[in-house]
Formats: C-alpha cells, structure tokens, sequence
C-alpha cells in the first residue's frame, strides 16, 4: 500500500426538493423510483472505476454533494458506502464527508452515515435570518436548522462543518454578524463562508439582468469580510484558506486536496475528475449517464490494464500540460495560508518557482502582498487575501 498513490473521491447526489435561486450546480426534483435508479447506476459507476484503480491508489478522502444527499433514503447511502469500501483500497481512508440540508436529516439518516463510516457533516445554512433564507430559496428556517444540527451533535459521532453566505441580497453588516455569532455559539468544528456569486442561468441571474436583483454594495461585502476574518480569529477559529476557518486539526482534508493539486475522482451525473494528468466530467443528464456507465464498466472489464482507454474515451477531456499545471499549483495553492512549496514546485516541474514567477513574486514582495518564508514557502499576506483575486490573476503565464 505504501506505493498507491493518494486518490479522493468526490461523490455527486444531484437531487432537490427545490433549487435554490443562487445555485448553478446540476440538481432536480425526481422520483423515489428515479432516484433508486440513479443509485444502482452510481454503484455500478463506483465499482466500475474501482476494479480500474484499485491496484494503483489508496482512497485518502471521500464527500459526497450535491444537489441534497439526505434527499436519498437512508437504505440508498448505504448502498453507496458499501460499494465505495468493497471497490477501493479504503484503509487509509481518513476522512468521510456528506453534506446535508437542515430539516431533511433523519435519525436513520444518522444511522445509515454511521455504518457507512462517514465522520464528517457540511451543513448548508447560509443565513440564521428566516428572511435571508426565503430570499435565497432555502427549505429551511434558522429553527430547523438548530433542530437538525443539535441532533447531529448529540449523536457525538461527527464533525460539523456550517456554510454561511455573505452579501445576500438586502442583507446588512449586522445581520450578517449576528449570523456568524449565532453560528460560534454552537462551536463548530468548521466554518465556511463565502460571498455570493451570481451566476447565469440562475434565478438570481435573471433578476439581476432585468434589475430587479438588490445587491449588497461593494463597502458592505468588504466589511462583512473583513470583519469575518478579525471575528473568527478571536474566537479561536484558524483561517486555513481565504473563506475557511477551523478548530486546530480539524481542516476539510478533502478541500485541501483541490488546492494543493491532488488527484481526484468524480463519480455521479456532471462530478469532475483530475486524474492521471487529465480533467474529465461525467455528462450531464441522466440518458448520456446510463451510456456512459455502460462505458466505463466495459473498460473496466480488463480491471486497471482497462484505465487509460476509459480515460481517453470521455466526451470533455483535457490534457493537463505542465503550463496548466504550475498556474494551478500556484493561484490554487495560494488560496492557503501556509502558501506554496518552492521545493515541492521543483520536484513536480523540475524548474525553480523563482525561474518561473521570480518577477510576479518580487513585484508583490515589494507591495507587502506576498511573502516569502524561511520555511522556504510562498504566500499571500493578510493584506494581500484582501486583494487575493487580482493578485492570482497575475500567475497565469503567457503561451
């Protein structure tokens, strides 16, 4: 085992009981025979992808998202774990994470995520104002969330990660804190909180092309994280990446995975992989799907000799040159607090970062933006987080 390299698994349940107005992640309404059917050809998928890498990797961390897992049956999500941990190499297997919508957990639900080894609950919130929360198309109330995270917490067997939203439309700068310090109260392990990015195609979208869409203005959304930032650190909670903060030790190992250029397998309607040098997304409805499972389990059939071909047959395939590479590792990395290795820089590319981006590090040394440390890392310093997507822009190179 010592030899497999590290693989994560991000798992895509792409089912709502309601969209919300802000979202552009492929989700519907279905049927409890829909969605029994989408779950056997998830299986099939996991099995399929695990006869092929077994071999070759060790699952380092699994999330399942969506859409609304828990809006399967507790019975469907074992289904899924099990196929998981009979399909791949899980023993070294350190984090499990589903996410869950406040007032669709269940205390089977809680016990399907036992068996099923998960240790890790994202709770989507966004807001602990019911007015925000009908604004934004949530489910919930701030009340059904409480019930659901206090009956998460009893159990004692899990993590939990809160999702807050800032720069809601009509939201202010205090009902935005008296959110986070709700949320603190509770002592999470793990806060996220981003701003609202309104995306095409969404309700949100539409409303802001007619000009109906009452957008925060731009002083409130940099107060709010601002302020974010300054809070969270005094009531303990470690800033790890731009909008994450964490108890000590208790980071979304699977996020970092992302950021810091790790190998990833997406499996499910519309999920994304990175994976032997390739990116690559499963299609988008639910018909291409069934042909796309058929696929994948044929190549399968030659187990791991089966791999390169079922990669070479996706429809959205590219080819990760070293170019994409280094430009990723750097304004992805960068998102971290702890930076970029210059010596891990050199052992992937076999160049020195310097040689590469020695002009761009230099130019925002001088500015007080980016540091270098005697620990031999690069990163943004709290002034430059503050202007961090400027600055990232600036390590894309030139062809």
């Amino acid at each position: 085992m010592k030899n497999k390299k590290r693989l994560s698994l991000y798992i895509h349940i792409p089912f709502c009981a309601q969209k919300c107005r802000y979202c552009d992640f492929y989700s519907a309404a279905a049927t409890q025979e829909e969605k029994l059917q989408y779950t056997e050809l998830l299986c099939r998928e996991i099995r399929s992808w695990g006869r092929m890498l077994r071999e070759q990797y060790s699952v380092y961390t699994v999330f399942i998202g969506g859409g609304t897992p828990t809006c399967l049956s507790p019975e469907c999500l074992e289904r899924i774990g099990a196929a998981v941990r009979e399909s791949f190499d899980c023993d070294a297997l350190t984090e499990f994470t589903t996410e869950a919508n406040p007032g669709t957990v269940t205390a089977e639900h809680l016990a399907a995520w036992q068996q099923m080894g998960i240790n890790r609950v994202s709770l989507g919130l966004q807001s602990a104002q019911n007015r925000e929360l009908q604004m934004l198309g949530r489910i919930h109330s701030y009340e059904e969330f409480l019930a659901t995270y206090q009956m998460i917490r009893q159990s004692g067997n899990f993590q939990i990660n809160i999702d807050v939203m800032a720069a809601i439309p009509e939201q202010t700068l205090e009902s935005y804190q008296d959110t986070l310090e709700k949320i603190v109260s509770l002592n999470p392990e793990h806060i996220s909180s981003y701003s609202l990015i309104v995306e095409s195609g969404t309700v949100f979208g539409d409303w802001e092309e007619n000009g109906t869409l009452k957008r925060v203005d731009e002083d409130t959304d940099r107060q709010m994280y601002e302020w974010t930032g300054k809070y969270l650190q005094q009531m303990g909670y470690h800033r790890y990446e731009i909008s994450n903060y964490c108890r000590s030790g208790m980071e979304c190992k699977h996020n970092c995975v992302y950021w810091i250029g790790g190998e990833y397998l997406g499996l499910g309607v519309n999920a994304s992989s990175y994976l032997s040098g390739y990116r690559f997304r499963v299609p988008i409805s639910v018909k291409s799907y069934r042909s796309y499972v058929d696929q994948i389990s044929r190549f399968a059939q030659n187990g791991s000799a089966g791999l390169q071909k079922a990669i070479q047959g996706m429809d959205e395939l590219e080819i990760t040159d070293q170019k994409a590479q280094m430009e990723e590792f750097m304004f992805l990395g960068l998102r971290m607090m702890a930076g970029v290795s210059e010596q891990e820089f050199y052992q992937r590319f076999g160049i020195s970062m310097m040689e590469v981006y020695g002009d761009v590090i230099k130019k925002y040394q001088k500015m007080n933006l980016i540091c270098r440390k005697d620990t031999g890392r690069v990163a943004l310093t709290d002034k430059g987080i503050d202007v961090s997507n400027s600055i990232l822009s600036d390590f894309l190179l030139n062809d």
